[in-house]
């Protein structure tokens, strides 16, 4: 019984600094986030004098069309190359920047499932506690939902390992349950 004491008090030790680790991350993240936002809605706003100066950088070929492709992925490949064509390069940028900052927020929202999750740990006798199991599903899921966006095939992969992983979480929730039972 010792040995495994040991074991759970390095758990939440481990787990504590994790814990300390994921909240920084995640305020940095939301920091990152709003400032990222921000300058998005700020480059939107300055749409007038930007339009105006990257509209004559691009006629100088100072800045290339092939430069200019990135934002041919904000939303469909048509909005974006519309508003570069139309000379709207400020709104194209703006946009792209703030659905960055919205990504970034999703990354803080699965640090925040994660740090509780390691928080549990910390509080708990055992990882396996219904409350951990439904943060980590919430987390999990946020996952594959942020990995959607590369692609199908390594989203359904995620999603095919996040399901084997809350499987293993479930079947050791119900162990616990039957061991304190025991007791």
């Amino acid at each position: 019984m010792g040995e495994s004491n040991t074991k759970i008090e390095k758990i939440k030790k481990s787990s504590k600094a994790a814990y300390v680790v994921t909240n920084i991350a995640k305020v940095f993240l939301m920091v990152c986030s709003m400032l990222t936002i921000l300058a998005g809605m700020l480059v939107i706003g300055l749409g007038g004098v930007l339009n105006q100066s990257l509209g004559r950088a691009f006629e100088d070929g100072v800045i290339k069309e092939r430069e200019l492709a990135v934002f041919e992925s904000i939303f469909e490949r048509d909005l974006g190359r519309r508003l570069i064509e139309e000379g709207n390069y400020a709104l194209a940028i703006g946009i792209y920047v703030i659905i960055f900052g919205i990504t970034v927020i999703l990354l803080a929202l699965v640090l925040h499932f994660v740090s509780r999750i390691f928080r549990d740990f910390m509080e708990s006798y055992s990882p396996f506690r219904p409350g951990i199991l439904k943060n980590l599903k919430i987390a999990l899921v946020l996952i594959v939902i942020y990995t959607a966006q590369s692609g199908l095939g390594i989203a359904l992969v995620v999603a095919m390992a996040s399901w084997c992983v809350i499987n293993i979480f479930e079947y050791g929730c119900e162990l616990q349950k039957q061991s304190d039972e025991t007791l």
